[in-house]
């Protein structure tokens, strides 16, 4: 999958083949935690489930090395609570890359070891902006109100092809539900399936 996102953004003349290559290069696939550490940042990016996140938290701290930063790729979940997870709240961190991570430039950097989040942010061409801990931090919580009148419009009966048509000749690049199709429908139920 990783290979074929790279060639598919050389075919679109994003980056080159050899920088795809190149990237590839870098890659070392492991299914061990204990490969981790050395590590100086770990990205989690399993699904929104706090229990989830909070096993792996709980795992990493006993395994990624003293000082390194932990991150999680939550767009909802609260970092204080899974920081709270581990015996180094002060190295845990929010780091939401936007989907798709290999494709949108907004990263959002949420807690306390910010200077080094913004400057991989920077590194790996991210545009950063900085958020609070809160519902939603800042993308989610803007494109709420989007997604809200959507799902109203389609229980009026607009089908999802006709709505997310509106939002692409407007001039977005995607539509709410081509959005929730790519970034994955269980993404939503599991951050709050009493919703």
């Amino acid at each position: 999958v990783m290979r074929k996102n790279y060639e598919v953004s050389a075919s679109k003349g994003r980056i080159s083949a050899a920088q795809a290559e190149g990237a590839m290069g870098l890659l070392t696939a492991s299914l061990n935690l204990d490969d981790l550490a050395d590590c100086d940042l770990v990205i989690e990016a399993v699904y929104e489930e706090m229990s989830v996140k909070k096993e792996i938290f709980g795992k990493l701290d006993r395994i990624v090395k003293p000082g390194a930063i932990l991150a999680s790729n939550t767009s909802y979940l609260d970092i204080d609570e899974i920081a709270a997870s581990t015996s180094r709240p002060q190295d845990v961190l929010g780091m939401h890359f936007f989907s798709p991570a290999n494709v949108m430039k907004l990263l959002e950097i949420v807690r306390d070891a910010l200077m080094t989040a913004m400057s991989i942010a920077k590194m790996i061409g991210k545009v950063a902006v900085v958020a609070g801990v809160c519902h939603g931090f800042i993308g989610n919580r803007m494109l709420m109100p989007r997604q809200v009148e959507a799902m109203k419009l389609l229980m009026e009966g607009a089908t999802p092809q006709q709505i997310d048509k509106v939002h692409t000749d407007f001039g977005m690049p995607m539509g709410p539900f081509q959005m929730s199709d790519l970034a994955g429908v269980d993404i939503g139920w599991h951050r709050d399936p009493t919703r």
